[in-house]
């Protein structure tokens, strides 16, 4: 269960780069607005995720690293 569930930076970086097309993509479809709500919306998620990992005992690149990988490793699995 534990390796259906690994995440690799490889995986993170990709859904970073899925994540600002999005983002590009509504600012381009609907205007500003849009874009700074996904992009908030994925900002929040990133900081909830690194207040969760310190919280957690991790600190320094070790939290900012966990937490990028909870917020954009899930594009690999795709």
């Amino acid at each position: 269960m534990r390796e259906m569930f690994r995440v690799s930076i490889g995986g993170a970086h990709a859904g970073f780069v899925i994540t600002v097309f999005l983002v590009v993509l509504f600012a381009a479809i609907g205007g500003t607005a849009w874009a700074l709500i996904v992009g908030g919306a994925v900002a929040f998620w990133f900081a909830a995720a690194l207040i969760a990992v310190a919280g957690g005992g991790r600190r320094g690149w070790a939290a900012v690293k966990r937490a990028y990988l909870l917020t954009f490793g899930w594009a690999g699995w795709l």
